[in-house]
């Protein structure tokens, strides 16, 4: 059966440094091939041990960054301690961490990742805060739900991006069809964004 999601342990994202830690400015570039590693990674990982074989060039393909640009992406991972890299052979062990008191994980959507993570930019603080908050949708997502109800406060802080920057995000991901935005409520007033990360 063709697989239809692969798992990305969240903690990282909702701990007190959260999505914050990948801020814009020199360090965007970077930032950006760290988060499209981790999701790159995930595409790959064996569900019960968390482990992905990928050589760089496999990273490469998957993530349209130069080898270059994988390999500081990979080693800002490793800082923050959310991949464990074994270099035993040619293809390295990628292994997505957990905590102790915190195993939960998001689902990513395997197809669509496949196929649209290359094709968003490795460059600027709009793909970066893009990015950002796609991992933010993943990780809050409930299971018993297909969307996410979250404003623009509130991704602004989880984010510690600029305000303007999250509508130009949001068009990222859903010119990329990685996301569906859909006003919910009745009253004007009360109304608010439901986001569905597409492909699952």
């Amino acid at each position: 059966m063709a697989r239809k999601f692969c798992m990305c342990p969240t903690w990282w994202v909702r701990d007190k440094d959260g999505l914050s830690r990948f801020s814009a400015g020199k360090d965007a570039g970077q930032n950006i091939a760290a988060l499209k590693c981790v999701l790159a990674i995930s595409t790959a990982v064996d569900f019960h041990t968390r482990k992905a074989k990928l050589s760089l060039s496999d990273l490469e393909t998957l993530t349209g960054l130069s080898r270059p640009m994988v390999i500081r992406g990979l080693a800002k991972l490793q800082g923050f301690g959310i991949v464990a890299v074994g270099k035993d052979s040619r293809v390295h062990e990628y292994e997505l961490t957990v905590l102790k008191n915190d195993d939960h994980w998001g689902k990513v959507p395997y197809d669509r990742i496949l196929k649209q993570l290359r094709t968003l930019p490795n460059r600027g603080a709009i793909p970066l805060t893009a990015l950002k908050l796609y991992l933010l949708l993943i990780a809050y997502r409930p299971n018993s739900s297909e969307t996410v109800l979250i404003g623009y406060d509130l991704i602004e802080k989880y984010l510690a991006c600029q305000r303007s920057q999250i509508r130009p995000a949001l068009d990222i991901l859903y010119t990329h069809t990685l996301i569906s935005v859909a006003l919910e409520g009745e009253e004007r007033r009360r109304r608010h964004n439901a986001y569905q990360v597409l492909g699952l």
